[in-house]
């Protein structure tokens, strides 16, 4: 969930305070956990920290995550916020999120969060849960099994492959069923640039390109939805590929004839889209200040 942001700040840092998760050890980046540890630290203590969230970590490799800390000593000023993701073990993952946890004193890390998209009834209640669901038809009951259970959604809305990226109106569909019940979620997969348009699908060399949606699209696709402005709206939000179609001011963010006021934005981050994984920090804080936005 993103953390308050300071007195002042301005509009776009209220709508993208600790937005990303970094998950650099995953597709497309998938670099090695050394490498992803250094990168989250240098991050944490850049002009961008604003805007970075938690360590995305599977909950196998806790014990080697804690190694790194081990042999790196305790740098940090403040407990490096971690999210496990759960897999086919999910008791197993459990006992080794609370036997990492048990060491936060020593290492100087805390599972915050897990992300699932398996069997998550073993997942202790309190614990801030984010179950994956597929987008499409028939995933009403889902959702009403994890807002019953207090948990939060997470959907993908990306991948390695044009075919990865789920057409609009699956995404509006979830977006309109989440924003009726109140379910707060976050998104995972593609989510690498401000605005929709036709990007590199991987970082290899001569890559595949296609078209992927932008973080401030889908931002403002759930706003809309959360302040009950219709799908039809939603739909053009997250379609939208002008940059100089939206603009940020002193009170608020403005798409095309629509005003978000701060409050909106601050609400819609606490209790809707909680933020984004993104297996690169860089390159969609890059953008945004290359846009002109930020």
């Amino acid at each position: 969930m993103s953390p308050h942001p300071a007195p002042g700040a301005g509009t776009l840092r209220i709508l993208l305070a600790g937005a990303f998760d970094y998950s650099g050890l995953f597709p497309p980046a998938q670099l090695e956990l050394p490498a992803v540890l250094a990168n989250y630290r240098s991050y944490r203590t850049s002009a961008d920290a604003w805007a970075l969230g938690r360590l995305v970590v599977p909950a196998t490799r806790l014990t080697e995550l804690e190694g790194l800390l081990g042999e790196s000593g305790r740098p940090e000023h403040s407990v490096l916020p971690v999210s496990a993701v759960v897999g086919a073990d999910p008791a197993g993952d459990v006992r080794r999120i609370e036997r990492f946890n048990r060491g936060t004193p020593r290492h100087g890390a805390s599972v915050e969060c897990v992300e699932t998209k398996g069997e998550w009834a073993s997942i202790p209640a309190e614990w801030v849960r984010y179950v994956e669901v597929p987008l499409g038809a028939g995933n009403a009951a889902a959702l009403d099994a994890i807002a019953q259970a207090g948990a939060f959604a997470k959907i993908r809305t990306g991948g390695l492959t044009q075919e990865a990226f789920p057409p609009p109106e699956a995404l509006i569909a979830f977006l309109a069923a989440a924003a009726e019940r109140r379910l707060s979620f976050k998104a995972t997969a593609g989510l690498h640039h401000p605005l929709r348009g036709s990007y590199r699908l991987t970082y290899a060399e001569n890559p595949p390109r296609g078209m992927m949606y932008g973080y401030l699209n889908l931002l403002l696709a759930a706003a809309v939805l959360w302040i009950g402005a219709g799908s039809a709206r939603a739909r053009q939000a997250l379609l939208e590929q002008d940059p100089a179609a939206i603009r940020s001011d002193a009170d608020g963010l403005v798409w095309r004839d629509l005003r978000l006021e701060r409050a909106t934005l601050a609400t819609l981050r606490s209790d809707f889209l909680h933020g984004f994984g993104s297996c690169s920090f860089r390159e969609p804080m890059d953008e945004l200040v290359a846009g002109g936005w930020e």
